[in-house]
C-alpha cells in the first residue's frame, strides 16, 4: 500500500471530501499533517498534529510515525512552500521550493509576468495608503490585496480614496508578511482554467465562469462548466494560461488560473500552483468524467499519467453555487422544502452550525451551504443549482429579529 502526505487537509471538510474518497478508493494509505485538530482529520489513516515552522522537526517526527511516504501534496497555497522544503528533505517529487516561493506570492508573479510580456493588470506594491492615491486617479478603480493570501482575504475593490486606508490596515493584517498590492480594476467576466503539468507540458482540462459578489468584496458565490464564452476566447485563454505557467515555471503538478476577461482581451489576474478550490475538480468530473484528485495524488506517487486518461469521457454542464452568509446573523434553523431530490441535484450541503456567529462575506469563508448540480450545459447546471438553494430556507436573528431568507 502507497502512503500519500497530505499537508494541511483541506478545510472545510466537505468542499475536499472528494479528494480523500478518491484517494481511498485508489486504496492509498493518507497521512495527513495539520497545526490544528478539525474534523477532516477524522478520515484520515494517520494524523500528525504539527505546525509547519519547524519542518526539521517535523521531518523527524514523520519518519519515526509513518516511515518514507511514498508522496507529498498539499491544497493549501499557505502550505506550498513548506510542503515543497518538506519533499525536499524526504527526497519526494515536489514543486521547486523556489518557484514555489513565486508562485505563492503575488508581488513576484507580477514582476515575472512583466518579464515575460504576460498581459495583467497594471499594479504596483505600496507600504502606506497614500502610495495609492494617485494610481487610483488614473485607474479610477483599484483592487488592493495582500500579496500572500488566497480565497479573497483581505481584497478589497477600491473606487473612492477614503476608503484606502481602511483597506490597506485589512489587507496588511491578513498577510503573513505584511505586504501590501494594489492593481487596476478589470472590468468583465472572470473565469478559471484548470491545467495539470504532464510529459513536460501544460495541459488545459477545463475552463470555469465565475460569480462573485458585488461591492467592495469578491467572494465567489458560483461557478459553472464548461465556459459560455467562444471558442474564438476559449483558445485565447488557453494560450494565455499556458505561457503564464510556463513564465512561472511551474513544471509540476496542478494549477488553478484566475483571469479576467477586458475589451483588450484576457487579462491574467494570477496563477494559483495547486488544484482548485470550491468544488471546481468535483464539477469538472461530473462534466468530463476526469478526476483531477486522483490525477493530482497519481503525480506525487511519480506514477504516469496517460494522454487517454485526460481526455473527456463525455461532455455536460455542472455548476455549484453558494449561499452567502449574513453580516452579523446567527443561523438558527433550516427547512427544505424538497420531497424528492432531481437528478441533477448531485449534492446539496448546509456546513454553517446553528446559534453560532456567521461569518462575514468579506472572503470565500462567508458562505454557510452550497448545491452542485448537472444540466445539458453549464449555464442550465447553474441554473438548477440557484433553484435547489431557493428550496432550503434559512433563519437567522439579527439583533434580536428572525428573519427568513
Amino acid at each position: 500500500m502507497k502512503t500519500l502526505l497530505v499537508i494541511k487537509s483541506g478545510y472545510p471538510l466537505p468542499l475536499r471530501m472528494p479528494a480523500y474518497r478518491e484517494f481511498f478508493r485508489l486504496g492509498w494509505k493518507i497521512v495527513v499533517v495539520d497545526k490544528v485538530q478539525n474534523q477532516s482529520l477524522r478520515f484520515a489513516d494517520e494524523v500528525i498534529i504539527h505546525d509547519l515552522d519547524n519542518l526539521e522537526e517535523l521531518h523527524k517526527i514523520i519518519l519515526c510515525r509513518v516511515g518514507k511516504p511514498d508522496g507529498i501534496l498539499t491544497f493549501n497555497d499557505s502550505a506550498l512552500v513548506q510542503t515543497a522544503i518538506l519533499a525536499e528533505l524526504l527526497e519526494l517529487p515536489f514543486l521547486n521550493k523556489d518557484i514555489a516561493k513565486i508562485a505563492t506570492n503575488k508581488l513576484l508573479q507580477k514582476k515575472c509576468f512583466d518579464m515575460y510580456n504576460i498581459p495583467t493588470a497594471k499594479w504596483m506594491e505600496i507600504s502606506s495608503p497614500n502610495e495609492a492615491i494617485e494610481p487610483l486617479k488614473e485607474w479610477h478603480y483599484m483592487v488592493l490585496k495582500p500579496v500572500d493570501r488566497s480565497a479573497s482575504a483581505g481584497v478589497s475593490k477600491i473606487g473612492n480614496a477614503k476608503e484606502i486606508s481602511k483597506a490597506f490596515q485589512i489587507a496588511v493584517n491578513e498577510s503573513t508578511i505584511g505586504k501590501v498590492i494594489i492593481e487596476e480594476y478589470i472590468e468583465g467576466p472572470e473565469i478559471s482554467v484548470e491545467t495539470i503539468f504532464i510529459r513536460g507540458e501544460h495541459k488545459v482540462i477545463s475552463i470555469t465562469d465565475k460569480i462573485t459578489t458585488e461591492g467592495n468584496t469578491f467572494v465567489e458565490i458560483g461557478h459553472s462548466t464548461p465556459s459560455r464564452h467562444s471558442k474564438e476566447i476559449i483558445e485565447k485563454v488557453k494560450e494565455l494560461t499556458i505561457n503564464a505557467c510556463t513564465a512561472l515555471d511551474l513544471n509540476y503538478g496542478a494549477a488553478h488560473t484566475e483571469i479576467k476577461l477586458s475589451n483588450r482581451g484576457p487579462i491574467i489576474i494570477e496563477v494559483n500552483p495547486r488544484l482548485a478550490g470550491d468544488c471546481i475538480v468535483d464539477l469538472i468530473d461530473l462534466s468530463l468524467g476526469i478526476n483531477l484528485y486522483k490525477f493530482y495524488g497519481k503525480t506525487a506517487l511519480d506514477e504516469s499519467i496517460s494522454l487517454d486518461e485526460i481526455t473527456p469521457k463525455y461532455q455536460q454542464g455542472a455548476a455549484i453555487r453558494f449561499q452567502p452568509s449574513k453580516k452579523n446573523g446567527v443561523l438558527i434553523d433550516v427547512k427544505s422544502s424538497v420531497a424528492e431530490y432531481p437528478a441533477w441535484l448531485k449534492e446539496i450541503s448546509v456546513f454553517q452550525a446553528l446559534n453560532v456567529p456567521m461569518p462575514d462575506i468579506d472572503s470565500n469563508a462567508g458562505r454557510i451551504a452550497y448545491a452542485i448540480t448537472t444540466g445539458k450545459n453549464g449555464q442550465e447546471a447553474l441554473e438548477n443549482a440557484e433553484n435547489a438553494l431557493s428550496s432550503i430556507s434559512f433563519t437567522f436573528k439579527e439583533e434580536a429579529k428572525c428573519v427568513e431568507l
